[in-house]
């Protein structure tokens, strides 16, 4: 395990306890030394919910080893008497793994009346995803009972859990296509689910597992074991989540028709019963994408990296539906790097893809494509910031500000809304901060009235006249042309002007102490200055124009050469 890196997955207790604080009336026991129990800080940091983390620790100590002593029966006593849990899962953490104790003699000798189940995610084989993958794998499959399916159709929905990316979100807007199609909704596992619920799958027509992370095994599991139909496809974006409504119509109408009594076939409802208002279009992406704004960068390359479901599915978003060249793309779940590989055909060629899980290789592909838009997680983040690059979260690892109260899905029509909203803004945003930085703010920063100083002269040691301090801070923020100068040297005397493209500086201070003022220049544009100007997009090109030629009054400058204008940019942009 790399703990001195940063990574991409957290470990298999976490994976355990975003699958046992999903669920209800379920407790997670960790077997860990004192320390160990740093996912309840990360719940309890990031997760919105009122309730605290299902999860508890038993502690292992030093003097318990040297005394031979396990905490953990009576730990487990302590939890089904205040939490009263129906389930108990028991987990060895990484440290207490290699003791070799038998948890499971320990378990059913506490003598408690709710199941205890122990589960063995060993932290040296498996991580986040493999752990909380298999354990809800493990409890359907300890659970789900053969049973008569539900009179009407319905649907199980695999995968949503604690901590997920815009899991609660993506739960919301599945349900409300779902209802607008008439299905019901038998199941929602991990989340909000108890056992009881897992008893309950096999009754469902049909199961959707979006997530390929969480879910998908499970959902084979019921297909193979009950016969129920599994759809593992993840709704982003508009064209998708009308291939997917397709292909969920014509499960269930399959379903249907081997019934005794079938009930009326299901059809796809005009469009409109999709959207927020039931009037207007289920999604403005298809509109959007025809805009001007959308145009303004739609030519831009994209990199996009994070688990297989996000990468794959925004990936062919940002090319399909925005028009987005890709420059390259990855996932940092290796396990899954070939489906996500074979799902990018035609996207991202062999040569771009990168398969890692290490965060450094992610940042130097970034730091050598420069794209004008980076989707990753939250690593990409840092790396972003390091390269001044516009950056948008698609998939954990996160940050708290990815776990939002406000209705944010990816997935379905309102996910593409979302989706398209997330691309405008960071591309936008980064362009106009891109623009201030090179051309200044159009004058909307704040300009403080001048101070009227005292113009006394202060005598230094050796008699000679100095400026005082109040006088030169006057100087600083005097406006010129509408706009607060650069700030200059305040340290008792006029700065000297510098010689600059062959044009000579004033005369230097006099016999008095008094700098002679610098002449004014009215700069001329040279050819390749002008050649060069007409690069900068023309709807800041008056402006920069202006800058610019402020910039060489202001050093003294006669001509403004392709040199000079680069020189303003760089000293407009620090």
């Amino acid at each position: 395990m790399r703990l001195a890196y940063w990574m991409y997955e957290g470990t298999a207790h976490h994976g355990v306890a975003r699958v046992m604080n999903s669920m209800r009336k379920t407790h997670a026991v960790f077997h860990a030394p004192q320390g160990d129990g740093y996912v309840n800080t990360i719940f309890t940091m990031l997760e919105r919910t009122p309730g605290f983390p299902a999860m508890t620790t038993s502690v292992v100590s030093g003097t318990d080893l040297a005394r031979g002593t396990l905490r953990l029966p009576e730990t487990l006593r302590q939890v089904e008497a205040t939490r009263h849990p129906e389930l108990i899962v028991v987990v060895a953490s990484c440290s207490t793994i290699l003791l070799q104790e038998n948890l499971e003699i320990a378990a059913h000798q506490s003598g408690l009346s709710c199941e205890v189940m122990v589960y063995d995610a060993n932290p040296y084989r498996m991580q986040e995803t493999a752990a909380a993958e298999g354990l809800l794998t493990e409890l359907v499959k300890k659970y789900a009972t053969p049973q008569p399916l539900t009179p009407m159709p319905s649907v199980n929905i695999l995968g949503p859990s604690s901590l997920g990316f815009h899991a609660r979100h993506d739960l919301i807007s599945l349900r409300r296509i779902l209802k607008t199609l008439g299905v019901a909704v038998n199941v929602v596992a991990p989340w909000g689910a108890s056992v009881d619920d897992l008893r309950r799958l096999p009754a469902a027509w049909l199961t959707i597992a979006p997530y390929r992370e969480l879910g998908r095994l499970a959902a084979e599991y019921l297909e193979a074991q009950f016969g129920t139909a599994a759809l593992c496809e993840a709704p982003i974006g508009v064209q998708p989540t009308l291939r997917w409504l397709d292909a969920v119509i014509e499960q269930l109408n399959a379903v249907g028709a081997r019934l005794a009594a079938p009930p009326s076939p299901l059809k796809l409802p005009p469009l409109t019963e999709f959207s927020l208002d039931g009037m207007s279009a289920p999604s403005n992406v298809p509109w959007f994408a025809r805009t001007a704004d959308m145009e303004s960068f739609s030519g831009k390359k994209a990199f996009v990296f994070g688990d297989a479901t996000h990468t794959v599915g925004i990936t062919k978003f940002l090319a399909d539906e925005l028009a987005m060249p890709i420059a390259g793309a990855g996932t940092y779940l290796v396990k899954e790097a070939a489906w996500v590989r074979s799902q990018l055909q035609g996207y991202v060629s062999d040569a771009d893809f990168l398969a890692t899980d290490e965060f450094q290789q992610v940042a130097d592909r970034i730091g050598q494509l420069r794209p004008e838009l980076v989707c990753g997680t939250q690593m990409e983040r840092h790396t972003g910031r390091r390269y001044d690059l516009n950056v948008m979260v698609i998939s954990s690892p996160t940050h708290i500000e990815n776990h939002l109260l406000a209705y944010r899905p990816f997935l379905g029509f309102d996910g593409a809304d979302v989706i398209a909203d997330e691309v405008a803004t960071t591309c936008t945003l980064g362009m106009e901060k891109h623009l201030i930085d090179m051309f200044g703010d159009a004058g909307l920063e704040l300009v403080e009235s001048p101070v009227a100083p005292s113009v006394e002269p202060v005598l230094a040691s050796n008699g000679n006249a100095v400026v005082s301090p109040v006088a030169a801070v006057a100087d600083v923020v005097k406006p010129t042309n509408g706009h607060a100068s650069e700030a200059q040297p305040s340290n008792g005397h006029a700065p000297e002007a510098q010689p600059s493209n062959g044009v000579a500086s004033s005369a230097g201070a006099a016999a008095s102490g008094q700098a002679t003022p610098m002449p004014v220049v009215n700069p001329v544009w040279t050819a390749d200055g002008e050649a060069m100007l007409k690069k900068i997009p023309f709807f800041v090109r008056g402006r920069a124009r202006g800058n610019i030629e402020k910039y060489a009054r202001e050093h003294g400058i006669a001509k403004i050469t392709a040199e000079v204008l680069l020189a303003a940019k760089e000293h407009l942009g620090a």
